[in-house]
C-alpha cells in the first residue's frame, strides 16, 4: 500500500515545475489566445449564467454591445471551470493560471493512471506520465498558445483509461465514467475530438484484439453516449455554423492548409532555451529529443511485441507510432498534395493548422516510453525510468518560462463587462475571437466606439424625424422599448440578427430580417405609438440538443445506479508499484521551490542574456537606425552560399526606444545581378510583413525572422539581401542610419543592404 501511495505522490509532483510557473506569472498576458480571449470570455460566460440561462446561448458585452452567440460554437467546459473558481473567490484571471496548473496535473495523473494500467508498472507508468507531461506540444498550447486544446489533450488519458476499465470489467459505473470522459474532451475542445479520432480507432482495436468484440461494443456505447451527453454542444453547432463567419478561420496563408508547411529541421532541432533579454521568446514547433529517439523505438516494439504474439500491445503501440509518424510527415512540403485533397472536406475547415495533428505525439511518445520501461530487464529498468523522467525535465526546463514571451496585453485583474467591452473596441476583436469567424455573418462593417454608444444611448437606429423613445429595457437576451413613429418605420433595432431571436408588436410576433452591413435587427413598425420587444428564444436544434443530452445523463446515471456487473471471478493482478523513497520526494519539492524562489527571480541560470551590444544568435552586430523609431542590434543569415529553390532564412534583432502608436510594414527582398523576366525587377526572393510594433517593449529586444525560397530560375551570381521599413499609412519609407556594422550600405531606395549571398548552380 505504501508503495502505490508513494507512486501516485511522485506522479502528481512530477508537474510541480510547469504548475510553479503557471501560478507565478501572469500567463494570461503572454499567451496569444488567453491574453486576447479567455478571461474575457468568462466574464461574459458568467454573466450570461447570472441571467438565468441554464447554458450560455447569446452573452453580453461583445459587439459593440450588442452581444453574440459565442458558445453555440466554442467550447464551454473550460469557462465553466474558470467561473466555478471564480465563485469560490478566485479573481478571473488568476483562474485561467489554476486552469493551467490543474491541466498539467490531471495530464501526469491520467497519463500515470493509464500507464499503470496497461503495463502494471508503476516506473513505466511515471516514465510515461513524465513524457507526456512536459512533451514541447502540450507546453506550447498551453503557455505560448493559451488553447484549451492543451486541456482536452491532457484528458485524453482520462478517456482511453476509462475505456479500458470498462472494457476489464464492465458496469454503468464504469460506463457512464468512459462517456463522460469522451464528453468532457468535445466540450473542452471539439476541434481536438475530431483531431484524435485516429487514436481512439488505434486504442479500440487494442481493446478487441485484447479482450474481444464484446469490449469493442461496449466502449462504442460509451463513446456514442458522451456524443449524446454532448448533443447540447455537438447539433447547434453544426445546425447554426452557417450563420456565423467560421470560414474566417482559414481564410489567411498562415492558417491555410496548403500552404502552411514546415521542414522536418523544424520539428527536430536542439530543444530551445530561452533569453532573459528576448521579449518573443517561443517554443516553437520542436517536438523534442525524446520524440526522436522514441518514435523508432515505438516501431520498434511495435514488430518484437507482433512476433512475441502479443497483437493488442503491437497494434497499440507500433499503430501509435506509425500515426505519429505520418502526422509529422503532412506537416512536410512534400504533403501539400494529400492536403489539396483533404481541404475539400468540410470536416478539415475546423483543422484550421496542419501542425494540430501533432496534438497526440506525445501520447505515442509517453505510451512507448512506458513499453520501453516495461519490456527492460529488471536490471536496467530502473535506470531506463529514471533517465526518461529526468530527460522529459531537462530538456524543457531552458524553455519553461512563459514569463519571456511575448507580451500581448494588460489583462485586469478581474475584468468587468466594461472592461470587456472596452477591450473588444480598443484590440478589434469585437466578437472575441482571432478572425472575427464567430461573427453573425449579416454584420459584415467593423465597429466603433462611436456605435457603441449610439447603441447604449438607444434601442433604435433609423428613428424617422418626429419620433419619439418614450422608454426602453436592454437585458442579455431582450430589448424593450415602447416608441412613437409619425409613419410606418422599418426599424433597424440595436440587435444583432441570428437565428432565436423572436420579434413582437404589441404582443403580437412579427418576422425580423437582418439590415445589410449592420446586421441590425429589422421590424416593420406601424405609425403610433407601440411597444416593441425583441427577445431570444432559442431554436429548435438547441431544444433538441439539450433533450438529448439530458436522456443521455438520466440514462447514464440509471446505468450506474443498476448495473453492477458481475463479480470479478479473480482478484486483479496487483499493479508493482515503486518503492517508497521519500527523499526523492523531499528533493523534487526542494529543486522546485529553489528554481522558482532564487533560480529564476535572480539568476540567469538556463537562459541566455542578450543585449542590444550582444544579442544572441546574431552573426553580424549592428547599430542601424530606421527612422528614429527602430534600433537594428543584428542580423544572421542561414547560409551565404544556396542554390536556385533552396529556402534562405534571415533573422534580425531589433529593438524600439519608446512606444509606438501604430504598426509598420517591413521586407527583405533578395536583389540579383540581372532582371527576374518573371517579375520584371531584380527580385529573385522576398518576404513581407506587417508587424505589431505599436505592441512591442521599449528597451527589449525583438527576434524577427524572414523564411523564403530563392527563385528557382534564379542564374548563378551575386546577390544582395535587402531590407527595409516603411509606414502602411504615408507609404513613405524609414531611411537607414547606420552608425555601426560590417559589411553593410545604405541603398539608393532607402533600405538596407545588409548581406552578400551566392547562388550556386
Amino acid at each position: 500500500m505504501k508503495s502505490r501511495w508513494f507512486s501516485w505522490l511522485l506522479a502528481l509532483m512530477l508537474p510541480a515545475f510547469a504548475i510553479w510557473q503557471a501560478l507565478a506569472y501572469p500567463i494570461e498576458e503572454h499567451a496569444v489566445d488567453a491574453a486576447l480571449f479567455h478571461v474575457y470570455r468568462a466574464v461574459v460566460f458568467s454573466a450570461a449564467l447570472a441571467d438565468g440561462q441554464v447554458y450560455p446561448r447569446w452573452v453580453p458585452a461583445i459587439n459593440g454591445g450588442l452581444g453574440g452567440p459565442i458558445f453555440t460554437f466554442y467550447s464551454p467546459l473550460i469557462y465553466v471551470l474558470m467561473v466555478a473558481l471564480h465563485t469560490v473567490g478566485i479573481p478571473f484571471a488568476l483562474t485561467w493560471r489554476a486552469v493551467v496548473a490543474l491541466t498539467f496535473l490531471a495530464a501526469s495523473a491520467g497519463m500515470f493512471g493509464l500507464g499503470l494500467a496497461l503495463f502494471r508498472r508503476a516506473d513505466a507508468a511515471l516514465a510515461g506520465a513524465a513524457i507526456y507531461t512536459y512533451a514541447p506540444y502540450l507546453l506550447k498550447d498551453l503557455f505560448e498558445r493559451g488553447s484549451p486544446q492543451g486541456s482536452a489533450i491532457a484528458l485524453l488519458p482520462w478517456a482511453l483509461w476509462a475505456l479500458l476499465a470498462l472494457a476489464e470489467r464492465p458496469t454503468g459505473l464504469r460506463l457512464a465514467l468512459a462517456a463522460a470522459g469522451w464528453a468532457a474532451i468535445i466540450l473542452t475542445h471539439n476541434a481536438t475530438a475530431l483531431l484524435v479520432l485516429p487514436v481512439v480507432a488505434l486504442f479500440l482495436l487494442f481493446l478487441l484484439l485484447r479482450n474481444g468484440l464484446r469490449s469493442l461494443l461496449r466502449a462504442a456505447v460509451a463513446l456514442a453516449a458522451g456524443m449524446a451527453l454532448s448533443a447540447f454542444f455537438l447539433i447547434p453547432f453544426m445546425a447554426e455554423r452557417s450563420a456565423v463567419q467560421l470560414q474566417n478561420a482559414s481564410a489567411s496563408q498562415w492558417t491555410s492548409l496548403v500552404v502552411a508547411a514546415f521542414p522536418l529541421t523544424e520539428f527536430f532541432g536542439p530543444p530551445p532555451v530561452f533569453d532573459v533579454g528576448l521579449a518573443n521568446n517561443t517554443i516553437g514547433n520542436d517536438l523534442g529529443l525524446l520524440t526522436a529517439l522514441l518514435l523508432p523505438t515505438g516501431l520498434a516494439l511495435g514488430v518484437m511485441f507482433w512476433r512475441s504474439r502479443e497483437q493488442a500491445m503491437a497494434v497499440w503501440v507500433g499503430g501509435l507510432a506509425l500515426w505519429s509518424v505520418l502526422a509529422i510527415w503532412l506537416q512536410t512540403p512534400s504533403a501539400t498534395p494529400v492536403w489539396r485533397v483533404l481541404e475539400r472536406m468540410s470536416m478539415m475547415a475546423y483543422l484550421n493548422f496542419r501542425w494540430r495533428l501533432l496534438c497526440s505525439v506525445g501520447l505515442t511518445v509517453g505510451v512507448a516510453a512506458g513499453a520501453l520501461v516495461a519490456t527492460t530487464t529488471a536490471r536496467w529498468r530502473g535506470a531506463v525510468a529514471a533517465s526518461a523522467v529526468v530527460l522529459a525535465l531537462a530538456l524543457v526546463l531552458p524553455s519553461l518560462y512563459p514569463n519571456l514571451l511575448a507580451h500581448h496585453a494588460s489583462v485586469p485583474r478581474d475584468p468587468s463587462l466594461e472592461d470587456v467591452l472596452a477591450f473588444t473596441l480598443r484590440a478589434g476583436f469585437p466578437d472575441l475571437s482571432y478572425y472575427k469567424e464567430l461573427l453573425p455573418r449579416w454584420r459584415t462593417v467593423a465597429f466603433s466606439l462611436e456605435e457603441a454608444q449610439r447603441i447604449a444611448s438607444s434601442p433604435i437606429s433609423n428613428l424617422p424625424e418626429g419620433g419619439r423613445v418614450l422608454q426602453y429595457e436592454r437585458g442579455v437576451r431582450f430589448l424593450k422599448a415602447e416608441l412613437e413613429t409619425p409613419v410606418d418605420l422599418n426599424g433597424a433595432f440595436h440587435v444583432l440578427y441570428f437565428p432565436g431571436w423572436v420579434g413582437y408588436v404589441d404582443g403580437q410576433q412579427q418576422p425580423i430580417h437582418p439590415a445589410e452591413g449592420s446586421g441590425y435587427v429589422l421590424l416593420n413598425v406601424p405609425a403610433g405609438r407601440h411597444t416593441v420587444v425583441l427577445r431570444y428564444e432559442g431554436t429548435p436544434d438547441q431544444r433538441i440538443g439539450g433533450a438529448l443530452s439530458g436522456l443521455a445523463a438520466l440514462a447514464l446515471l440509471l446505468a450506474a445506479l443498476l448495473w453492477r456487473g458481475r463479480p470479478a471471478s479473480a482478484p486483479p493482478p496487483e499493479d508493482e508499484g515503486l518503492r517508497p523513497r521519500w527523499w526523492v520526494l523531499a528533493l523534487l519539492a526542494g529543486l522546485v521551490t529553489l528554481k522558482g524562489l532564487y533560480l529564476d527571480p535572480h539568476t540567469t541560470f538556463l537562459r541566455h542574456y542578450s543585449t542590444c551590444r550582444s544579442p544572441h544568435g546574431a552573426q553580424v552586430h549592428t547599430d542601424i537606425w530606421f527612422g528614429d523609431i527602430l534600433h537594428l542590434c543584428g542580423y544572421a543569415v542561414s547560409s551565404h552560399r544556396v542554390r536556385p529553390g533552396d529556402e534562405l532564412r534571415v533573422t534580425f534583432f531589433w529593438e524600439i526606444p519608446h512606444h509606438l502608436d501604430r504598426p509598420a510594414n517591413s521586407f527583405v527582398h533578395l536583389i540579383g545581378p540581372t532582371v527576374n523576366p518573371e517579375t520584371g525587377t531584380p527580385l529573385w526572393g522576398q518576404e513581407d510583413k506587417q508587424m505589431a510594433i505599436n505592441w512591442w517593449v521599449p528597451g527589449r529586444i525583438y527576434r524577427d525572422e524572414y523564411t523564403f525560397q530563392v527563385w528557382p530560375t534564379a542564374p548563378p551570381g551575386e546577390y544582395r539581401l535587402e531590407a527595409g521599413w516603411w509606414d502602411p499609412e504615408t507609404e513613405a519609407r524609414y531611411p537607414p542610419r547606420i552608425l555601426g556594422g560590417e559589411g553593410v550600405a545604405p541603398s539608393e531606395w532607402n533600405s538596407l543592404l545588409v548581406s552578400w549571398v551566392t547562388v550556386v548552380p
